[in-house]
């Protein structure tokens, strides 16, 4: 009897851990979207590893979280301030220990003189690491929506 207790609460705190983490791997995903278009650059790049990998539509400037940085105080993100709104998800995560990966979509939204629009939609995968105790983006990459890339990518995911 006792034995089956321990078995049931040892799966019990596994499966309360994975929701836990899975939690926390979507709040840095929606923390990315606050911090790009709230301009906070520092807080945006420490959301990332140190050694992270950044590829948008088969380009991979962005290979550190400096990098990530200055992506935030670049002119072309610059430029979209303070009138963007980046929306996250929704994500399917997927974890493995320390290791997680999310797949979803990101939409960028504009307002301009003509009122809100939709700048971009993509599908974004996303590893994760957890370091210290916490969640950090590891390697990124996207592809636009309306690409076989992105159809690729979700499928991926599935």
């Amino acid at each position: 009897m006792a034995d089956d207790i321990a078995a049931r609460l040892d799966a019990l705190t596994s499966r309360v851990q994975a929701l836990e983490d899975e939690r926390a791997v979507v709040d840095v995903l929606t923390r990315y979207g606050f911090a790009v278009d709230s301009d906070d650059a520092d807080g945006t790049g420490a959301l990332y590893t140190e050694d992270c990998t950044i590829e948008i539509d088969g380009r991979t400037d962005i290979r550190s979280r400096g990098d990530v940085a200055g992506m935030v105080r670049g002119r072309g993100h610059q430029s979209l301030l303070p009138n963007c709104s980046h929306q996250m998800g929704p994500f399917s995560v997927r974890l493995d220990g320390d290791r997680a990966t999310a797949t979803g979509y990101g939409t960028v939204y504009l307002h301009t003189d003509d009122g809100f629009g939709v700048r971009r939609v993509s599908a974004g995968r996303w590893e994760l690491r957890r370091i210290d105790g916490r969640w950090q983006i590891e390697r990124r990459w996207t592809r636009a929506i309306g690409s076989a890339e992105a159809q690729q990518l979700l499928r991926e995911g599935l």
